[in-house]
């Protein structure tokens, strides 16, 4: 039988032979010698790292996108086809973490923390504006989770971080000037020093914003609580005080920090809240979770909001307050956003939207109700993505990748037999390898012109030092590609 035809259909067994070939530095072929004789399988280290950035760039880049394309203003606003409603994003309690959120924790694992939370803020709110591309930005207070202790120096620092991450785009109508416990402290523990700090960098923490044929009422709650001390109670007293019931000009969309009275055991809160424990009524040092009662009332009667949104709870909830107004009885909706952040105990983070769409400039909301039928405006919760799937999913790839390098690098010739052989047959370069020889005793030669032609075939020594070295390589192609998509976003 010729060897031409002896060799045709040949299949590589990885039992006919022990890879031993000798192969020059830089040659082609499944792997090659560093200068200490360690091998290292560059086939196989690409193939896995290119399963991890398809990995990386679906849940740090595709998700994201996908999460913003289902809360599409189109599939949800009640407009007629034409109308052209104004667009709201309300952000609540992202509290970026700084270094004291975690104490006792060591540094290096607080570090990591804060970038992936950084990350998740970035991101979502990139995408937001690139999805959504909403009019106006409004955040609903507790922007900083230590802001209210911390000396000039570092809030300085974080200031410019949070700006880092949430910063102001060209066009867009944005207002971070609503203060949360966390930024000032709470009613009679409100720090005064946090509170005209606050005030000098985000503007005053009371204010009204005709927006959309609307006026948005920020009202600094916190501070309104205090009332021990004149001088912290007074602005926001007296910005309620200025609201005059006969000169509304727009229906009024109340934004407070923390949200308004209600009877826990009474109010249930919808099935969009997690949580199926009632409200909590709590109060702490420098925290109180609903304003007083009484409080309440004077804030509802006094601004007369045909809405109310805050935040502060971390959780979703959608009740309603009466109040009166003009002698009668008027029932206004409050919903309590969730909180944009993924470190604050719940399982999905989420943003509320609010399209504006109001015509008749110089009516009243229950005037336009009843020419329109439907109200002035529509809110929706919009989720943001999962973001502790990515992890697990990351966790899983990681074992899986470990599997394959021990499974390379310490049971070599199984590896060989059930991957490399295969490989070869549907990707090698053997054919070219075969040569005609007619005699038995250049068997042996043609069956190393095989082995030196293998791509796909790993060394079937055991051999520890190449898996570490093997494995340290992958590792550093996983965390560049994280630190490509942390950083280029």
């Amino acid at each position: 039988m010729s060897s031409r035809n002896r060799y045709r259909g040949h299949k590589i067994k990885a039992e006919e032979f022990s890879l031993q070939p000798k192969v020059r530095q830089g040659r082609r072929g499944g792997w090659f010698r560093s200068l200490r004789g360690n091998k290292i399988y560059l086939r196989y280290i690409m193939f896995l790292w290119v399963t991890w950035f398809a990995l990386i760039h679906y849940y740090e880049r595709t998700v994201i996108g996908r999460a913003m394309s289902k809360c599409d203003w189109s599939l949800w606003e009640p407009w007629n086809r034409g109308d052209i409603p104004h667009r709201t994003a309300l952000l609540a309690d992202p509290q970026i973490m700084d270094a004291h959120s975690y104490p006792g924790r060591p540094r290096i694992i607080n570090w990591f923390t804060q970038q992936i939370l950084d990350n998740y803020h970035r991101k979502n709110w990139l995408y937001m504006h690139a999805y959504l591309d909403p009019d106006s930005v409004f955040f609903l207070g507790d922007l900083f989770d230590g802001g209210r202790k911390w000396k000039q120096d570092y809030w300085g620092q974080e200031y410019k971080r949070f700006n880092k991450i949430f910063d102001k785009r060209p066009n867009i109508y944005t207002v971070m000037s609503l203060p949360g416990n966390h930024d000032i402290g709470f009613g009679n523990d409100v720090i005064e020093s946090s509170l005209k700090r606050f005030t000098a960098f985000f503007g005053d923490t009371s204010s009204k914003h005709n927006i959309g044929n609307h006026t948005f009422v920020l009202l600094d709650s916190v501070s309104l609580s205090n009332r021990n001390d004149e001088k912290i109670s007074r602005i926001p007293r007296e910005f309620l005080d200025s609201f005059n019931i006969n000169d509304q000009k727009y229906p009024r969309i109340l934004l407070t920090h923390v949200p308004l009275w209600r009877n826990p055991g009474k109010d249930a809160c919808g099935p969009e809240r997690e949580s199926k424990n009632p409200f909590p009524y709590e109060k702490g040092e420098q925290y109180q979770t609903l304003i007083d009662e009484e409080l309440t009332s004077m804030i509802l009667s006094k601004t007369q909001p045909s809405m109310v949104f805050s935040g502060d709870d971390h959780d979703y909830c959608h009740i309603n307050h009466s109040y009166t107004a003009n002698g009668e009885s008027v029932m206004v909706e409050e919903i309590t956003v969730k909180s944009c952040a993924m470190n604050m105990g719940i399982k999905r983070p989420a943003i509320e939207l609010l399209s504006l769409y109001n015509p008749q400039q110089n009516e009243l909301s229950k005037s336009i109700e009843l020419e329109t039928n439907h109200a002035t405006f529509k809110t929706k919760i919009c989720y943001l993505p999962n973001p502790y799937k990515p992890f697990t999913m990351y966790l899983l790839h990681l074992v899986i990748s470990l599997g394959i390098m021990i499974w390379m690098n310490f049971f070599p010739s199984s590896f060989n037999k059930k991957v490399g052989v295969r490989l070869n047959d549907y990707f090698g370069d053997i054919k070219g390898a075969l040569l005609p020889i007619s005699n038995k005793k250049d068997d042996s030669y043609n069956l190393n012109v095989i082995k030196r032609h293998s791509n796909y075939l790993v060394n079937e020594r055991v051999d520890p030092k190449a898996f570490f070295l093997n494995s340290g390589l992958l590792l550093s192609l996983v965390l560049i590609t994280f630190a490509y998509h942390y950083k280029s976003i």
